[in-house]
């Protein structure tokens, strides 16, 4: 059993689900100094009805000054954290100054360029915020407008992180010649989104195909990162499946969306490689073929996909598909991390701590790859490493810094974690458990008292932050900024212009609501580590 001292918990069914469909809508046209026209606004709300159709919790955004840009963009990054799909769009200008892209708000003045950096919102605090969700992170930059009075450089390409994928218009000030309201672009992608019943990557590669179409090849979607292979639809699953539940695997895919999947797969496409690879590998699947599915993966590979790496690793340290090689699978997961994949750094610290694949227990080669994969977010990595600080097993950390990656953990919606959480909270020590209680109160989850004991409250109030129950947030609470704050993830460059609760200063809390009862629950201090290798659970 590839456990220490714990019950493997398979994911739960989220039946009560919070809005596990966001999107922000960001449309300036009434800039200062400047005539102001119909076409972001127009855009914005094309945008806006058809997201809205299909379930979107939408935050629309049109002429806004730079306060409220940034105060919505913090809040929809808190949104965005318990949701599957977040997408934001932007219609307004953007300005290149120093080697960096910045959304420009309606009071943004266009010089000197350090005002433009104070009143501006930089790029990757925009994909910091849709990064934030569960499963699929989209962001899309319409260029029509993006040009103000031709007083900008060339804009950097977006350089998202892993998992998110941006899609702009093309050339700057490219808007296509029919003078419609809302523009081509918008226009398109608006009938795109509309459409029920599409996985997300058929519905962007019928949007590319549409707008080259509708615009005489004047324009083109350019894209710049991958969206994580997870199977996902806009709009229409559950109508179609009668679930609550939206989550799904690409075995649930119908024979049209398989058949699109296998056709994308063959043209290249590396994420419809992966989806492809992922239904051909499943035992349960009419169309199982480990063998295709390997062939998939190592076309896949040859791109530098760090996920395909990650994938066929998993066959050959199984033999599915290929010949059982643990050093094989051991080299795939090793060149996987290289390249920032989190799930291959917490494969490779559980591999490291029980001597798997033929290595020697090193926990301290452990702890490190467990600390690199928290520090990406990836949940159950941040529950181990949480476990691992609450033994004393890592220096210069404490029951506040456990504390800060459960939460983090929560807020990620790993299930398993929830029911650990929830069913075993005697994994943790008394502190760690307060301090996490601490955290909860921080955040307007819990109002209770700091006693370590997780009665009724405490349990609402870890539901309510992995996203279960819809709780009141009681003003803008935040977290304590004496604790210890962890890294942004590899790649993102920490913006204080606009940020998440998280980064934020805590807000006083009542007096007797942090009153602390020091009685610990029985038992609950007993040395435990709790590790989680999800991806191996069901084999073992």
């Amino acid at each position: 059993m590839r456990l220490t001292t714990i019950l493997l918990m398979l994911i739960l069914p989220i039946a009560a689900a919070a809005q596990d469909r966001v999107a922000m809508v960001i449309g300036m046209s009434a800039y200062e100094g400047a005539a102001a026209t119909d076409g972001p606004r127009a855009d914005a709300e094309a945008l806006t009805e058809a997201l809205s159709g299909q379930g979107f919790d939408v935050t629309t955004l049109i002429d806004v000054e730079s306060a409220a840009l940034k105060q919505g963009l913090s809040n929809f990054a808190f949104q965005a954290e318990t949701a599957d799909i977040a997408l934001i769009y932007y219609a307004g200008h953007r300005i290149a100054s120093g080697g960096e892209s910045y959304l420009i708000p309606i009071d943004a003045p266009l010089a000197p360029a350090s005002a433009l950096r104070k009143e501006g919102v930089p790029l990757p605090a925009v994909l910091r915020a849709a990064g934030k969700a569960r499963e699929i992170r989209l962001v899309v930059l319409d260029n029509c407008h993006a040009a103000p009075l031709q007083m900008t450089g060339p804009l950097p390409p977006p350089e998202p992180r892993q998992g998110t994928l941006v899609i702009t218009s093309g050339e700057v000030g490219a808007c296509g010649d029919s003078g419609e309201s809302p523009g081509i672009f918008a226009a398109t992608l608006a009938d795109a989104l509309a459409e029920p019943e599409v996985e997300i990557g058929a519905m962007l590669d019928g949007f590319r195909a549409a707008l080259r179409s509708r615009s005489g090849g004047t324009l083109s979607a350019r894209r710049f990162g991958r969206l994580n292979p997870t199977p996902t639809f806009i709009g229409g699953y559950e109508a179609v499946k009668g679930a609550e539940d939206p989550r799904l695997e690409w075995s649930d895919l119908d024979d049209t969306q398989s058949e699109h999947l296998v056709e994308l797969a063959g043209n290249g496409d590396t994420r419809s490689q992966l989806g492809l690879a992922a239904m051909l590998s499943d035992p349960d699947n009419p169309r199982y073929d480990p063998e295709t599915a390997a062939q998939n993966l190592q076309r896949a590979v040859a791109t530098g996909s760090p996920e395909a790496r990650f994938q066929l690793a998993q066959l050959y340290e199984q033999g599915r598909g290929v010949a059982q090689d643990q050093a094989r699978a051991l080299a795939l997961y090793q060149a996987a991390a290289a390249r920032g994949h989190a799930g291959a750094l917490n494969d490779l610290g559980f591999i490291h701590l029980q001597g798997e694949l033929g290595q020697e227990p090193d926990p301290e080669a452990a702890l490190d790859y467990f600390r690199r994969a928290a520090d990406r977010r990836h949940p159950a990595a941040m529950f181990n490493f949480a476990a691992m600080i609450d033994d004393g097993k890592v220096p210069g950390r404490g029951a506040a810094d456990a504390a800060l990656y459960l939460y983090r953990a929560l807020r990620a919606g790993d299930g398993t974690l929830l029911g650990l959480m929830q069913d075993e909270p005697q994994l943790f020590n008394s502190d760690t458990r307060k301090a996490l209680q601490r955290k909860l109160s921080d955040f307007g989850f819990y109002d209770g008292p700091i006693d370590g004991l997780y009665g009724a409250g405490t349990q609402a109030a870890i539901r309510a932050a992995f996203g279960l129950e819809a709780l009141e947030m009681q003003g803008q609470a935040t977290e304590n900024n004496t604790e210890t704050e962890l890294p942004d993830p590899v790649g993102e460059t920490p913006t204080p212009a606009v940020s998440s609760p998280e980064d934020t200063p805590a807000e006083e809390r009542p007096a007797e609501a942090l009153k602390v009862n020091a009685k610990p629950e029985p038992g609950a201090d007993d040395d435990v580590t709790p590790v989680l290798r999800p991806k191996q659970a069901e084999r073992e």
